[in-house]
């Protein structure tokens, strides 16, 4: 892996390029950001660590350029908590994978960094990048939803201000109250407003719906595929994933489980004859995993990591969506979202879970209550 270190001339990172030249990585070090674009033209990097303060050439502006000149670089900001530049800070935040604060931990930024290269080798390789290149409407990142999840972090949550700024967008508000509507979220009264939305279902459920209509506002029409349905799925996912995890993680759970299959609206847009192909010899609720590589070369896994990638999610998040469908990678960490996501998966396609992932994870005294959960939300 190729690292390029962008400091500024108080040289805070120092410390952090020692540790990275001592590593297995390979390093370049440079001073300012004009530096680091000329490095860049020279050089193929796999990731970039840069201070926000460099000058003339911002951090922002340069992360900004990387990622459309360079969107398969992973790309990291060291922010100061000072608050004259948290301006900058939230800027930044919208463009890296990851941010780490001063004072600097070096050990765990580079632990980071290196347990990252494998998915990060996996989503970025040349004929997923230009395939994907080649599809003439992406799904948009879910703005919204990304400003809905940082209210719900704050310790004030105003209800109030959700529904303004969901009002904000009205196709994405319709789009919302139909969703509440619909007989798979709600068994009640029909409800009229976004307040309402909140006060029957929740803040959480109610941000699960924003997310789902904005990945799926877009509406290819691929024959054989229903979004509608896809759409019901991921959600059903998140629900299950977050049900199943420590309440710390239930968050990240609900987002992994909503993005776990939107490759598939990329997947099946790359080539109409391919996807012909493909929903000819496909089995309804299988794993069609194989048949996907067969056909596309690649499968729906890493092409939505890869577009998660571009729209910067952090790759714990992306781990979630590129092994859903490989439970046997999963089993050298603890039980947490990406292990989440694979089961509630599984369990929702009433498919039979991998008999080695439930031994190891010791879920047979549990498995049949979460079939059963599962079995009340599909």
């Amino acid at each position: 892996m190729k690292v390029l270190i962008v400091d500024n001339a108080e040289q805070k990172l120092l410390a952090l390029k020692q540790t990275f030249y001592d590593g297995p990585c390979q390093t370049a070090y440079v001073d300012n950001g004009k530096h680091a674009l000329k490095a860049l033209s020279q050089h193929k990097f796999d990731v970039i660590i840069t201070v926000l303060a460099l000058g003339k050439v911002s951090g922002v502006e340069l992360l900004k350029a990387i990622s459309a000149k360079y969107p398969a670089m992973i790309r990291v900001a060291i922010t100061n908590e000072d608050s004259s530049t948290s301006k900058l800070n939230s800027q930044a935040s919208n463009i890296c994978h990851y941010t780490f604060v001063h004072p600097l931990n070096i050990g765990h930024i580079h632990q980071v960094i290196s347990s990252i290269s494998d998915n990060n080798k996996a989503i970025t390789k040349d004929h997923i990048v230009k395939a994907v290149a080649k599809v003439k409407t992406l799904p948009s990142p879910p703005k919204v939803y990304l400003q809905l999840n940082a209210i719900l972090e704050a310790s004030n949550t105003d209800s109030g201000k959700i529904s303004e700024i969901i009002a904000q967008d009205p196709a994405l508000a319709a789009k919302v109250l139909q969703f509440s509507n619909s007989s798979f979220m709600n068994q009640g009264k029909p409800i009229n407003n976004i307040t309402e939305a909140i006060t029957r279902m929740g803040l959480e459920t109610l941000c699960c719906i924003v997310m789902t209509a904005e990945l799926f506002s877009y509406e290819p029409d691929i024959p054989g595929f229903s979004v509608t349905k896809e759409q019901q799925h991921c959600l059903s996912t998140a629900r299950l994933a977050a049900s199943m995890v420590k309440a710390e993680l239930k968050r990240d759970a609900l987002l992994a489980g909503l993005l776990h299959d939107i490759g598939k609206i990329v997947l099946f847009e790359m080539d109409a004859e391919l996807t012909r192909k493909f929903f000819k010899y496909r089995v309804q609720n299988a794993d069609n995993n194989s048949l996907e590589q067969k056909v596309f070369a690649t499968d729906h896994n890493h092409v939505g990591g890869y577009l998660l990638h571009m729209w910067s999610f952090s790759y714990h998040l992306i781990e979630a969506v590129v092994m859903h469908h490989h439970p046997e990678k999963l089993l050298k960490n603890s039980f947490g979202i990406a292990q989440a996501v694979y089961l509630a998966d599984v369990l929702l396609r009433e498919q039979q879970p991998d008999i080695e992932f439930i031994k190891h994870y010791k879920l047979e005294s549990v498995l049949e209550a979460l079939e059963k959960r599962a079995a009340r939300l599909r």
